[in-house]
Protein backbone atom coordinates (compact mmCIF):
# COMPACT_ATOMS: atom_id res chain seq x y z
CA UNK A 1 0.00 0.00 0.00
CA UNK A 2 1.39 3.03 -0.99
CA UNK A 3 2.13 6.01 1.45
CA UNK A 4 -0.04 8.93 1.84
CA UNK A 5 2.33 12.22 1.36
CA UNK A 6 1.77 14.85 3.65
CA UNK A 7 2.21 18.67 3.58
CA UNK A 8 4.75 19.91 6.82
CA UNK A 9 4.63 23.62 7.92
CA UNK A 10 6.94 25.69 9.89
CA UNK A 11 5.46 28.54 11.49
CA UNK A 12 1.68 29.08 13.41
CA UNK A 13 0.92 32.54 11.99
CA UNK A 14 -0.55 34.58 9.56
CA UNK A 15 1.33 32.52 6.26
CA UNK A 16 1.04 28.89 7.99
CA UNK A 17 -2.97 29.52 8.57
CA UNK A 18 -3.34 30.74 5.31
CA UNK A 19 -1.49 28.17 3.65
CA UNK A 20 -4.16 25.59 5.79
CA UNK A 21 -7.35 27.31 4.62
CA UNK A 22 -6.23 27.25 0.70
CA UNK A 23 -4.54 23.58 0.93
CA UNK A 24 -7.91 22.66 2.37
CA UNK A 25 -9.83 25.17 0.32
CA UNK A 26 -8.43 23.23 -2.64
CA UNK A 27 -10.13 20.38 -1.80
CA UNK A 28 -6.99 18.75 -0.86
CA UNK A 29 -7.24 16.07 2.45
CA UNK A 30 -3.80 15.24 2.84
CA UNK A 31 -2.35 15.31 6.09
CA UNK A 32 -0.79 18.75 7.05
CA UNK A 33 1.58 18.54 10.09
CA UNK A 34 2.40 21.93 11.45
CA UNK A 35 5.75 22.78 13.37
CA UNK A 36 6.07 26.01 16.24
CA UNK A 37 8.69 27.33 18.04
CA UNK A 38 5.89 28.58 21.00
CA UNK A 39 3.74 26.54 22.75
CA UNK A 40 0.34 27.64 21.90
CA UNK A 41 -1.96 28.14 19.59
CA UNK A 42 -1.62 31.27 16.75
CA UNK A 43 -2.13 34.70 17.89
CA UNK A 44 -1.71 38.15 16.13
CA UNK A 45 1.32 40.21 17.12
CA UNK A 46 0.02 43.27 15.95
CA UNK A 47 -2.77 43.40 18.91
CA UNK A 48 -0.12 42.74 21.71
CA UNK A 49 0.39 46.74 21.69
CA UNK A 50 -3.91 46.63 22.50
CA UNK A 51 -3.40 44.31 25.16
CA UNK A 52 -0.44 46.04 26.54
CA UNK A 53 -2.83 48.92 26.79
CA UNK A 54 -5.52 46.87 28.51
CA UNK A 55 -8.54 47.64 25.15
CA UNK A 56 -8.49 43.85 24.74
CA UNK A 57 -7.92 40.68 26.66
CA UNK A 58 -5.54 38.22 26.50
CA UNK A 59 -7.88 35.79 25.01
CA UNK A 60 -8.54 38.11 22.23
CA UNK A 61 -5.28 37.89 21.32
CA UNK A 62 -5.77 34.66 19.86
CA UNK A 63 -6.32 33.64 16.10
CA UNK A 64 -7.37 30.27 16.36
CA UNK A 65 -8.56 27.50 18.74
CA UNK A 66 -8.09 24.50 19.44
CA UNK A 67 -11.20 23.83 16.73
CA UNK A 68 -9.28 25.41 14.28
CA UNK A 69 -6.83 22.66 13.93
CA UNK A 70 -9.21 19.90 14.35
CA UNK A 71 -11.68 21.36 11.57
CA UNK A 72 -8.68 21.71 9.14
CA UNK A 73 -7.32 18.33 10.23
CA UNK A 74 -3.84 19.78 11.38
CA UNK A 75 -1.41 17.90 13.27
CA UNK A 76 -0.02 20.11 15.65
CA UNK A 77 3.52 19.66 16.91
CA UNK A 78 3.90 22.92 19.74
CA UNK A 79 6.67 24.18 21.60
CA UNK A 80 9.41 22.97 19.20
CA UNK A 81 11.96 24.74 17.00
CA UNK A 82 13.27 23.69 13.78
CA UNK A 83 17.37 23.18 14.36
CA UNK A 84 17.95 22.09 10.68
CA UNK A 85 16.37 21.74 7.24
CA UNK A 86 17.84 18.38 5.09
CA UNK A 87 16.78 19.20 1.10
CA UNK A 88 18.56 16.15 0.66
CA UNK A 89 17.09 13.53 2.42
CA UNK A 90 13.49 15.33 2.96
CA UNK A 91 14.02 15.69 6.45
CA UNK A 92 14.01 18.34 9.39
CA UNK A 93 15.79 18.41 12.72
CA UNK A 94 13.92 19.76 15.83
CA UNK A 95 15.24 20.94 18.96
CA UNK A 96 14.94 18.22 20.92
CA UNK A 97 16.96 15.71 18.43
CA UNK A 98 13.96 14.42 16.77
CA UNK A 99 13.23 14.49 13.48
CA UNK A 100 10.87 14.37 10.35
CA UNK A 101 10.32 13.13 7.25
CA UNK A 102 8.75 15.66 4.64
CA UNK A 103 7.34 15.74 1.19
CA UNK A 104 6.72 18.94 0.86
CA UNK A 105 8.02 21.48 3.02
CA UNK A 106 6.62 25.50 3.76
CA UNK A 107 8.91 27.58 5.73
CA UNK A 108 6.55 30.19 6.73
CA UNK A 109 8.78 30.83 10.72
CA UNK A 110 9.01 34.67 10.70
CA UNK A 111 10.73 36.91 11.52
CA UNK A 112 12.35 37.94 15.58
CA UNK A 113 12.80 41.17 16.68
CA UNK A 114 15.99 42.59 16.88
CA UNK A 115 17.72 43.02 20.15
CA UNK A 116 19.64 45.31 21.68
CA UNK A 117 23.43 45.15 21.81
CA UNK A 118 25.32 46.20 24.95
CA UNK A 119 22.58 45.37 27.47
CA UNK A 120 24.85 44.34 30.96
CA UNK A 121 22.89 41.04 32.25
CA UNK A 122 21.39 42.34 35.34
CA UNK A 123 19.63 45.12 33.40
CA UNK A 124 17.63 42.41 30.93
CA UNK A 125 14.81 42.05 33.52
CA UNK A 126 13.75 45.48 32.47
CA UNK A 127 14.55 45.03 28.62
CA UNK A 128 12.10 44.11 26.27
CA UNK A 129 11.76 43.75 22.62
CA UNK A 130 7.76 43.00 21.12
CA UNK A 131 7.38 40.63 19.37
CA UNK A 132 5.46 37.44 21.62
CA UNK A 133 3.07 37.32 23.78
CA UNK A 134 5.80 36.07 26.01
CA UNK A 135 7.35 39.92 25.42
CA UNK A 136 3.69 41.48 26.16
CA UNK A 137 3.02 39.58 29.33
CA UNK A 138 6.93 41.28 30.29
CA UNK A 139 5.82 45.02 28.93
CA UNK A 140 2.70 44.61 30.70
CA UNK A 141 4.04 43.05 34.24
CA UNK A 142 7.20 45.87 34.41
CA UNK A 143 4.73 48.32 33.01
CA UNK A 144 2.20 48.22 35.59
CA UNK A 145 4.82 49.17 38.44
CA UNK A 146 6.61 51.31 36.28
CA UNK A 147 7.22 55.52 36.44
CA UNK A 148 10.36 56.17 34.03
CA UNK A 149 10.25 54.35 30.47
CA UNK A 150 12.57 54.33 27.47
CA UNK A 151 11.50 53.70 23.98
CA UNK A 152 14.53 53.13 21.99
CA UNK A 153 13.90 53.23 18.05
CA UNK A 154 10.88 54.80 16.12
CA UNK A 155 9.32 53.05 14.36
CA UNK A 156 5.67 51.26 14.40
CA UNK A 157 6.83 49.00 16.91
CA UNK A 158 7.99 51.53 19.35
CA UNK A 159 5.37 54.15 18.59
CA UNK A 160 2.13 51.53 19.20
CA UNK A 161 3.67 50.75 22.53
CA UNK A 162 3.92 53.87 23.40
CA UNK A 163 0.74 54.69 22.43
CA UNK A 164 -0.56 52.06 24.73
CA UNK A 165 0.97 53.17 27.84
CA UNK A 166 0.35 56.70 27.70
CA UNK A 167 -2.68 56.77 29.69
CA UNK A 168 -0.93 55.25 32.35
CA UNK A 169 0.85 58.24 34.17
CA UNK A 170 4.52 57.64 33.13
CA UNK A 171 7.08 59.88 32.09
CA UNK A 172 7.91 58.51 28.41
CA UNK A 173 11.48 59.02 26.43
CA UNK A 174 11.84 57.64 22.97
CA UNK A 175 15.49 58.10 21.48
CA UNK A 176 16.21 57.84 17.91
CA UNK A 177 18.91 57.19 15.51
CA UNK A 178 17.34 59.10 12.58
CA UNK A 179 16.69 62.78 12.86
CA UNK A 180 12.63 61.58 12.67
CA UNK A 181 10.41 58.63 13.55
CA UNK A 182 8.97 56.53 11.07
CA UNK A 183 12.13 56.79 8.84
CA UNK A 184 11.15 53.87 6.97
CA UNK A 185 7.65 54.89 5.83
CA UNK A 186 7.46 58.60 5.36
CA UNK A 187 9.33 61.90 4.75
CA UNK A 188 10.39 64.28 7.72
CA UNK A 189 7.57 66.77 7.05
CA UNK A 190 4.73 63.61 7.56
CA UNK A 191 6.32 62.44 10.66
CA UNK A 192 6.59 66.11 12.04
CA UNK A 193 2.93 65.76 12.17
CA UNK A 194 3.73 62.51 14.53
CA UNK A 195 5.98 64.20 16.21
CA UNK A 196 4.08 67.21 17.92
CA UNK A 197 1.12 65.16 18.63
CA UNK A 198 4.10 62.80 21.12
CA UNK A 199 5.21 66.09 22.15
CA UNK A 200 1.72 67.13 23.10
CA UNK A 201 1.10 64.12 25.15
CA UNK A 202 4.49 64.81 27.16
CA UNK A 203 6.93 62.27 25.18
CA UNK A 204 10.39 63.84 25.19
CA UNK A 205 12.30 62.66 22.15
CA UNK A 206 16.12 62.83 21.33
CA UNK A 207 17.04 62.42 18.12
CA UNK A 208 20.08 61.23 16.41
CA UNK A 209 21.59 59.40 19.37
CA UNK A 210 22.53 55.70 19.65
CA UNK A 211 22.48 53.66 22.57
CA UNK A 212 25.91 52.71 23.99
CA UNK A 213 25.15 50.65 26.80
CA UNK A 214 22.31 49.84 29.42
CA UNK A 215 23.05 48.98 32.75
CA UNK A 216 21.43 48.47 36.14
CA UNK A 217 21.94 51.11 38.82
CA UNK A 218 19.64 52.01 42.37
CA UNK A 219 17.17 49.23 41.26
CA UNK A 220 16.83 50.88 37.70
CA UNK A 221 18.00 50.60 33.96
CA UNK A 222 20.00 52.95 33.21
CA UNK A 223 20.12 53.81 29.51
CA UNK A 224 23.83 55.36 28.16
CA UNK A 225 23.26 57.40 24.81
CA UNK A 226 26.44 58.13 21.98
CA UNK A 227 25.80 61.59 24.16
CA UNK A 228 26.49 60.83 26.89
CA UNK A 229 23.31 60.90 28.51
CA UNK A 230 22.22 58.63 31.14
CA UNK A 231 18.31 58.15 30.89
CA UNK A 232 16.75 56.42 34.29
CA UNK A 233 14.23 53.93 33.55
CA UNK A 234 12.04 51.08 35.08
CA UNK A 235 11.09 49.57 31.76
CA UNK A 236 13.22 49.83 28.41
CA UNK A 237 11.18 48.38 25.28
CA UNK A 238 13.38 48.09 22.03
CA UNK A 239 11.90 48.73 18.94
CA UNK A 240 14.85 48.05 16.48
CA UNK A 241 13.18 46.25 13.57
CA UNK A 242 13.01 42.62 12.72
CA UNK A 243 15.61 39.66 11.13
CA UNK A 244 14.06 36.81 9.49
CA UNK A 245 14.25 33.50 10.99
CA UNK A 246 16.44 31.86 8.16
CA UNK A 247 19.12 29.95 10.93
CA UNK A 248 17.37 26.26 9.65
CA UNK A 249 18.38 27.03 5.87
CA UNK A 250 21.72 28.58 6.59
CA UNK A 251 23.57 25.50 5.39
CA UNK A 252 21.64 24.34 2.58
CA UNK A 253 21.39 24.71 -0.95
CA UNK A 254 18.38 26.67 -0.33
CA UNK A 255 18.79 30.15 -1.41
CA UNK A 256 19.05 33.31 0.84
CA UNK A 257 20.19 36.83 0.59
CA UNK A 258 18.13 39.15 3.60
CA UNK A 259 15.24 36.10 3.92
CA UNK A 260 14.56 33.14 1.66
CA UNK A 261 14.19 33.84 -1.49
CA UNK A 262 11.13 33.12 -3.51
CA UNK A 263 9.01 33.34 -7.18
CA UNK A 264 5.95 34.82 -7.11
CA UNK A 265 4.10 30.84 -6.81
CA UNK A 266 6.52 31.37 -3.67
CA UNK A 267 8.85 28.36 -4.71
CA UNK A 268 12.12 28.36 -3.31
CA UNK A 269 14.91 26.72 -5.54
CA UNK A 270 14.80 23.23 -4.40
CA UNK A 271 11.66 21.40 -5.21
CA UNK A 272 8.75 21.11 -3.06
CA UNK A 273 10.24 23.64 -0.57
CA UNK A 274 8.27 26.83 -0.36
CA UNK A 275 8.76 30.20 1.66
CA UNK A 276 6.34 32.91 3.00
CA UNK A 277 5.45 35.79 5.39
CA UNK A 278 8.35 37.61 7.02
CA UNK A 279 10.55 34.98 6.14
CA UNK A 280 10.59 35.28 2.68
CA UNK A 281 11.81 37.63 0.17
CA UNK A 282 10.13 38.10 -2.74
CA UNK A 283 10.10 40.55 -5.91
CA UNK A 284 8.29 43.80 -5.21
CA UNK A 285 6.11 44.81 -8.29
CA UNK A 286 7.10 48.70 -8.05
CA UNK A 287 10.94 48.50 -7.89
CA UNK A 288 11.68 45.68 -9.46
CA UNK A 289 13.95 44.30 -6.27
CA UNK A 290 13.54 41.77 -4.01
CA UNK A 291 12.63 42.42 -0.92
CA UNK A 292 11.23 41.26 2.50
CA UNK A 293 7.71 42.56 2.72
CA UNK A 294 7.12 41.95 6.46
CA UNK A 295 3.33 43.36 6.69
CA UNK A 296 0.61 40.77 8.30
CA UNK A 297 -1.41 41.06 4.79
CA UNK A 298 1.82 40.37 3.04
CA UNK A 299 2.31 36.93 4.95
CA UNK A 300 -1.73 36.45 4.60
CA UNK A 301 -1.53 36.77 0.79
CA UNK A 302 2.06 34.66 0.34
CA UNK A 303 1.07 31.99 2.39
CA UNK A 304 -2.55 31.52 0.59
CA UNK A 305 -0.56 31.19 -2.44
CA UNK A 306 1.53 28.77 -1.38
CA UNK A 307 -0.81 27.04 0.23
CA UNK A 308 -2.61 26.78 -3.66
CA UNK A 309 0.44 25.61 -5.12
CA UNK A 310 1.24 22.97 -2.57
CA UNK A 311 -2.18 21.27 -3.31
CA UNK A 312 -2.00 21.73 -7.37
CA UNK A 313 -3.40 24.04 -7.75
CA UNK A 314 -1.05 26.72 -9.44
CA UNK A 315 -1.21 30.58 -8.29
CA UNK A 316 0.89 33.43 -8.23
CA UNK A 317 1.33 36.50 -6.09
CA UNK A 318 0.46 39.62 -7.74
CA UNK A 319 0.78 43.48 -6.36
CA UNK A 320 3.39 42.66 -4.48
CA UNK A 321 4.74 45.57 -2.91
CA UNK A 322 4.75 47.32 0.81
CA UNK A 323 1.85 48.67 2.39
CA UNK A 324 0.88 49.75 5.96
CA UNK A 325 -2.33 51.35 7.30
CA UNK A 326 -2.28 52.25 11.21
CA UNK A 327 -3.54 54.91 13.59
CA UNK A 328 -1.48 56.72 15.72
CA UNK A 329 -2.03 59.30 18.61
CA UNK A 330 -5.45 59.39 16.69
CA UNK A 331 -3.97 60.42 13.04
CA UNK A 332 -3.61 57.59 10.75
CA UNK A 333 -1.37 57.01 8.74
CA UNK A 334 -1.07 54.87 5.53
CA UNK A 335 2.24 53.92 3.49
CA UNK A 336 1.50 52.43 0.15
CA UNK A 337 4.17 51.22 -2.40
CA UNK A 338 6.48 53.98 -2.93
CA UNK A 339 5.74 56.01 -0.02
CA UNK A 340 9.27 57.85 0.49
CA UNK A 341 10.83 57.34 -2.88
CA UNK A 342 13.51 59.55 -4.34
CA UNK A 343 13.69 63.51 -4.53
CA UNK A 344 12.25 64.36 -8.16
CA UNK A 345 12.63 60.83 -9.31
CA UNK A 346 8.46 61.01 -9.32
CA UNK A 347 5.79 63.56 -9.90
CA UNK A 348 4.33 64.33 -6.50
CA UNK A 349 0.66 65.48 -5.79
CA UNK A 350 0.65 66.81 -2.30
CA UNK A 351 -2.12 68.67 -0.26
CA UNK A 352 -1.89 69.74 3.31
CA UNK A 353 -4.08 70.58 6.04
CA UNK A 354 -1.65 70.95 9.04
CA UNK A 355 -4.61 72.77 11.30
CA UNK A 356 -6.35 69.21 10.82
CA UNK A 357 -3.33 67.06 11.00
CA UNK A 358 -3.88 66.29 7.36
CA UNK A 359 -1.00 65.72 4.88
CA UNK A 360 -1.52 63.67 1.21
CA UNK A 361 1.48 62.84 -1.00
CA UNK A 362 0.60 60.85 -4.31
CA UNK A 363 3.27 60.12 -6.38
CA UNK A 364 3.06 59.74 -10.16
CA UNK A 365 5.02 57.68 -12.88
CA UNK A 366 3.22 58.12 -16.54
CA UNK A 367 0.32 59.28 -15.41
CA UNK A 368 -0.04 56.10 -13.08
CA UNK A 369 0.70 56.10 -9.12
CA UNK A 370 3.59 54.27 -7.72
CA UNK A 371 3.21 55.45 -4.28
CA UNK A 372 0.96 56.91 -1.68
CA UNK A 373 1.46 58.82 2.19
CA UNK A 374 -1.43 59.71 3.48
CA UNK A 375 -1.41 61.19 6.80
CA UNK A 376 -5.23 61.91 8.66
CA UNK A 377 -6.75 61.22 5.84
CA UNK A 378 -6.86 57.85 4.42
CA UNK A 379 -10.49 56.76 3.71
CA UNK A 380 -9.08 55.56 0.00
CA UNK A 381 -6.22 53.97 0.95
CA UNK A 382 -7.74 50.67 -0.68
CA UNK A 383 -8.71 52.56 -4.50
CA UNK A 384 -4.90 53.89 -4.48
CA UNK A 385 -3.99 50.25 -4.00
CA UNK A 386 -5.62 49.28 -6.29
CA UNK A 387 -4.70 51.62 -8.88
CA UNK A 388 -1.18 50.95 -8.20
CA UNK A 389 -1.46 47.01 -8.39
CA UNK A 390 -3.35 47.89 -11.72
CA UNK A 391 -1.24 50.82 -13.44
CA UNK A 392 -4.25 52.43 -13.89
CA UNK A 393 -4.13 55.97 -16.01
CA UNK A 394 -5.51 58.23 -13.61
CA UNK A 395 -5.04 61.43 -15.36
CA UNK A 396 -8.80 62.69 -15.67
CA UNK A 397 -9.03 62.99 -12.40
CA UNK A 398 -4.94 64.23 -11.18
CA UNK A 399 -6.23 67.54 -10.21
CA UNK A 400 -9.36 66.12 -7.86
CA UNK A 401 -7.80 62.76 -6.10
CA UNK A 402 -4.99 64.54 -3.45
CA UNK A 403 -8.08 66.71 -1.93
CA UNK A 404 -10.92 64.43 -2.65
CA UNK A 405 -10.39 61.06 -1.82
CA UNK A 406 -13.86 59.73 -1.42
CA UNK A 407 -14.98 61.39 -4.66
CA UNK A 408 -11.82 59.76 -6.32
CA UNK A 409 -12.99 56.31 -5.32
CA UNK A 410 -16.66 56.69 -6.34
CA UNK A 411 -15.63 57.39 -9.72
CA UNK A 412 -13.19 54.51 -9.84
CA UNK A 413 -16.60 52.23 -8.69
CA UNK A 414 -18.03 54.58 -11.77
CA UNK A 415 -15.97 52.62 -13.68
CA UNK A 416 -16.88 49.15 -12.97
CA UNK A 417 -13.23 48.58 -11.77
CA UNK A 418 -13.40 45.19 -9.91
CA UNK A 419 -11.52 44.38 -6.65
CA UNK A 420 -7.35 43.56 -6.98
CA UNK A 421 -7.04 39.80 -6.23
CA UNK A 422 -3.97 38.94 -4.07
CA UNK A 423 -3.56 36.12 -6.29
CA UNK A 424 -4.49 34.69 -9.95
CA UNK A 425 -5.01 31.25 -11.12
CA UNK A 426 -2.92 29.51 -13.56
CA UNK A 427 -3.92 27.17 -16.17
CA UNK A 428 -2.45 23.85 -14.24
CA UNK A 429 -0.08 22.60 -16.61
CA UNK A 430 0.99 19.56 -14.50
Amino acid sequence: MARVKKHTIIGNSAAGLSAIKAIRKSGDSRPIVLISAEKCNAYSPVLTTYYIGDEIKKSQLFLAGDGFYKKHQVQTIFGRRVETVDPDNRRIYLDDRSRLDYDDLLIASGASARDLDHVDPDASKYVSTLRTIADADKIKAVGEKAKKVVAIGAGLVSLQTIKAMLGKRLEMTLVVGSEQVLSQQMDRESAFIIQEKLAARGVDILFGREVTNVCCQGGRAQVVTSYGESLAADLVVVGKGVRPNTEMVKHTAIRTNYGILVDGRMRTNLEDIYAAGDVAEGKNEITGEMEVIATWFNACAQGEIAGFNMAGRPARRQGQFRENVTTLLGVVVASIGESKPEFGRYEELRHADFKHSELRKLYLDDSCIIGALLVGKAHDAGVIRHCIANRIDISPWKNRIATAPMDFGKILCNQGLKPWPSFSNEPNTT
